[in-house]
């Protein structure tokens, strides 16, 4: 808590401001208690360990990527290994990119943050935490817990994203769901209490 705190401090800090803060908030918090109630029901998880690693996530936005032209998943990335935490330093990374072997035009990022992600996540062996904050991070839209549907309905007018891109990401949503309830062996929209 200490450290997302001190991330949110820093944002507070930088002559852009934050205006997103009670959003990121919501989102980080919400992603952390999902993943948390997740990871109950499975034996292998640690639900306190899932709850970190959701909470840490989006360090990365202690800055603004565009503002600043840094991918957030890099200064999250980078900012862990010097606090000595790779185990968040990978989530940070992987939550964007929870298939390592994506498609080049799949997201709209500048080709050199691309290139930086696809690098790291060579080398990068994905564990359970990799998808389960994936799959959380995708059931946020503002200060709402929502179906996938919802939220990419949200990504697709936030950034115009292609239709291809559209269905890449719905795919990829989905299949982490899938993924997950099957461990489970219910729904986890229904642990969750996602109705829509």
């Amino acid at each position: 808590m200490e450290i997302w705190e001190k991330g949110i401090q820093y944002r507070r800090s930088r002559s852009y401001g934050f205006t997103e803060e009670d959003e990121y908030r919501f989102h980080t918090l919400g992603v952390a208690g999902a993943a948390e109630k997740i990871a109950a029901h499975i034996g292998a998880m640690n639900g306190e360990k899932a709850y970190i690693f959701g909470l840490l996530h989006d360090y990365g936005k202690r800055i603004n990527e565009r503002k600043e032209n840094k991918f957030h998943g890099r200064e999250g990335y980078e900012q862990m290994l010097i606090l000595g935490y790779p185990d968040i330093a990978q989530i940070c990374l992987t939550h964007t990119f929870p298939d390592k072997h994506f498609k080049d035009d799949q997201y709209d990022y500048p080709k050199e943050w691309i290139d930086w992600a696809r690098k790291k996540l060579a080398e990068t062996v994905y564990t359970d935490y990799d998808f389960l904050i994936a799959f959380c991070d995708k059931l946020f839209e503002a200060c709402e817990m929502v179906s996938i549907e919802k939220r990419i309905r949200g990504i697709v007018e936030r950034y115009g994203l292609s239709e291809m891109q559209r269905e890449l990401l719905y795919e990829e949503s989905m299949n982490l769901k899938q993924y997950f309830d099957a461990k489970i062996g219910e729904d986890t929209y229904r642990i969750l209490g996602i109705k829509d």
